[in-house]
């Protein structure tokens, strides 16, 4: 069984091989209000949300990862912005499912996007995914330590 540090491990490792994202964070929703005079984009952000937990021998973590960018000129079109950083999270997605981290017993489905349209440090565009993470055979006294 992998640890929540673990997982979310796996979603820095996808963002930091991921050649266009330039910073990965992970926490709650304030962390993007708060830093957001820090941050370098384009910014992929994983907050944790209520989960499912564990059900029939399977664990379910749910997230939203947020894929942001702002337009690099001011004449850059949102338009682009938004298909490129819904393109970065099938990326990541593909890198937990099928990536060099993958695990046969681990896999990360998108539920449903929202486009994103924020006014932080600079007009920030992109999107929020709702993405599950589940993890098989992880409830058993094998795990138990002792």
């Amino acid at each position: 069984m992998k640890t929540y540090k673990q997982i979310v491990e796996i979603f820095e490792a996808a963002a930091t091989a991921h050649i266009p994202t330039k910073m990965f964070a992970e926490g709650a929703i304030d962390y993007l209000d708060s830093n957001s005079q820090n941050i370098k984009y384009p910014f992929m952000f994983l907050r944790p949300l209520v989960s499912p937990g564990l059900a029939n021998q399977t664990r379910t973590l749910t997230f939203e990862l947020y894929s942001l960018d702002v337009p690099k000129l001011s004449d850059q079109s949102p338009l682009l912005v938004k298909s490129n950083t819904e393109l970065w999270l099938y990326d990541i997605i593909s890198y937990l499912n099928y990536g060099p981290t993958s695990d046969k017993n681990i896999a990360c489905d998108l539920v449903n996007m929202t486009p994103v349209n924020e006014a932080f440090n600079d007009r920030v565009y992109g999107w929020v995914a709702q993405i599950n993470v589940t993890e098989d055979g992880v409830y058993n006294y094998c795990n138990f330590p002792g």
